[in-house]
């Protein structure tokens, strides 16, 4: 596979080589994922503890977190709109793009927030574990 078609200045003309871009653009998705959430969990181990009885570091946790989840989607999408998908040729093709984009946005979307609270859930005792509050 030639990865990373999306880089090049390459134009795609046949269904090959789309169906080489469509695993490309849901491998880059995943990346996008994995990074944005990285940053994520950064900022939230970088936010430090308030005292006090009522504490803001964890309503600053939870904006950074659904900010940075808005974001990446956003920009994902964007990318896929106004740069890959003109270097698609054939506009059939590019409605095949156009839904392979969606999804891998979707995905994007809801990976982060999913894994976000899944996450934020199993390591409840930490910073990262304020983004999404256990009532006591």
């Amino acid at each position: 596979m030639n990865f990373l078609i999306i880089w090049a200045d390459q134009h795609i003309r046949t269904i090959r080589q789309l169906d080489a871009l469509i695993s490309e653009t849901y491998t880059l998705a995943f990346i996008v994922f994995i990074l944005f959430f990285g940053i994520a969990i950064f900022i939230a181990n970088n936010i430090a503890y308030e005292g006090g009885k009522n504490p803001n570091d964890p309503a600053k946790r939870r904006t950074w977190f659904i900010v940075l989840g808005i974001i990446a989607p956003v920009l994902f999408f964007l990318f896929n709109y106004l740069y890959v998908k003109t270097t698609i040729e054939n506009p059939a093709l590019q409605s095949k793009f156009t839904n392979t984009n969606v999804t891998a946005t979707l995905l994007v979307l809801l990976l982060y927030f999913i894994i976000g609270f899944i996450i934020s859930k199993l390591l409840k005792n930490s910073k990262f574990g304020t983004i999404f509050p256990t009532k006591k």
